[in-house]
């Protein structure tokens, strides 16, 4: 598809207006606005029913204020703020987000660029309220990968957000692309998020309002993979896997024929959050074969693949035994490790994940020396799944006090896997001792609960 130069453009020099919406945000909002200090040309904050001081700092840092009633809808806040912004381009940014210091000229080179229409700006969470942004940057302390998200973009009628929540432009991007406007591309820019620090997150009470937006969303649009992705990884996390199961299922078939019928050069809608999450729920309910089938259809409509979908199809072939495509999968996780991608890889599986899996399909195989060269560094929330490998490996080698002397190093733990009690039992019925009670808990623990699924087969008093 040919490229057009975006029309209307005014000749001259390019403006940038940011556009907000916060509700009772006065913990970070003033830090946030001082971010884009020199680099917008205008602040637009969209309130929707702040009972703090998020209006009053807002004003205060020269900001316009606009009041919206709430009425269960994103996207119509943030149009608010759009349609009254005078810039040539427009700058959303969330209240918890601050655009990293130096990041202002690499923002305006790419709204002076004629031909761009949607600009991906580089996402970096931070771990800690207190990390400072060169800590977050260079991943001392940062959650996860770095994600690129569609945040600066050309102040066009057409380029409006729609969706209640998880708000999106992709349907203006490819209105106008229909018509050969504009492309879209990375933006030399990062903004650093504090919004998923653990200890703040925690304290939010996001999860139960979104959720209910994402219902609705469904009623309206049945076909919204995306949003059947974001319920499916809720549901999952609270531990809610037959739900979202069934879900996932109903809304991914028609979400993929949607997906099928995409113009060349249309942004996808994206196909990735559904996929693993659909899969994993799958992998957990003992359906691995649908799990392959899954993420394997949905990469197929994920141009530049994701380790997401290779991570969760490694799952279902380690389930099904075939180590050689495990094998092949878990390396391609770990071979981005450290790349970017739009969809949030997610945490530890292009790393310590995939290393213990790895280590894991060398135990099966019985190279119990490269098992041990494949495991992540002893370290952190790590040593324990750690320690349960070196356990496996050192009952392999016909050690089982060594065994017991490092599982002994976690009886303490309130989180005790069944892997646990049943690697125990195998050391202690070696050393010549009963254990059966230890059994027993292991017999009563969901598939689910177990770290690593080849342990059921201990069970049996085998491994592979």
């Amino acid at each position: 598809m040919e490229t057009t130069i975006l029309p209307g453009r005014p000749k001259g020099r390019v403006s940038i207006s940011l556009c907000m919406i916060a509700r009772n945000e006065e913990r970070f909002l003033a830090e946030c606005l001082r971010s884009v200090r020199g680099v917008v040309a205008e602040s637009i904050v969209v309130d929707t029913g702040s009972t703090d001081r998020t209006k009053t700092i807002a004003a205060e840092a020269g900001a316009r204020v606009v009041d919206f009633p709430w009425c269960d809808d994103f996207a119509a806040a943030r149009n608010v703020g759009v349609e009254l912004a005078t810039g040539t381009h427009i700058l959303v940014l969330d209240a918890d987000e601050r655009l990293a210091p130096g990041m202002g000229p690499n923002l305006l080179k790419a709204a002076a660029d004629p031909e761009l229409l949607l600009g991906c700006l580089a996402l970096y969470n931070a771990s800690e309220m207190t990390a400072t942004f060169d800590e977050v940057l260079d991943g001392v302390k940062r959650l996860g990968e770095v994600a690129f998200v569609p945040r600066l973009f050309r102040n066009l009628p057409e380029m409006r957000f729609q969706r209640r929540v998880h708000e999106s432009l992709t349907w203006g991007f490819n209105s106008l692309q229909a018509k050969g406007v504009g492309i879209s591309k990375a933006v030399g820019a990062a903004l650093v998020h504090y919004g998923d620090v653990p200890t703040h997150r925690a304290g939010m009470a996001k999860d139960d309002r979104n959720q209910a937006l994402l219902r609705k969303c469904l009623e309206e649009d049945p076909a919204d993979g995306e949003v059947a992705g974001y319920l499916v990884v809720d549901l999952i996390r609270r531990g809610e896997v037959q739900e979202a199961l069934e879900v996932g299922e109903r809304h991914f078939a028609p979400f993929l024929a949607r997906n099928e019928n995409r113009l060349p050069g249309f942004l996808p809608e994206n196909m990735v959050r559904i996929g693993y999450s659909l899969g994993l729920a799958q992998v957990e309910v003992g359906r691995p074969a649908d799990a392959i089938r899954t993420t394997q259809a949905s990469r197929r409509h994920t141009p530049d693949g994701h380790p997401n979908l290779d991570y969760i199809e490694g799952l279902g072939q380690l389930l099904l035994g075939d180590l050689d495509e495990a094998e092949r999968l878990f390396r391609a996780t770990r071979a981005v490790d450290g790349r970017g991608f739009a969809q949030p890889v997610l945490p530890a599986i292009t790393s310590e994940l995939s290393m213990l899996k790895l280590a894991g399909i060398a135990l099966e195989r019985g190279d119990l020396e490269l098992a041990r060269q494949e495991l992540p560094p002893r370290a952190g929330k790590w040593i324990y799944p750690v320690d349960l490998v070196l356990a496996e490996i050192e009952l392999a080698q016909g050690k089982p006090d060594k065994a017991m002397e490092r599982l002994a190093l976690h009886v303490d733990r309130k989180d005790v896997a069944p892997d646990w009690y049943v690697l125990v039992h195998r050391a202690l019925t070696a050393l010549g001792k009963d254990a059966e009670n230890l059994i027993e808990l292991a017999q009563a623990a969901r598939p689910g609960a177990w770290l690593e699924r080849r342990r059921l087969s201990l069970l049996n008093g085998s491994a592979r």
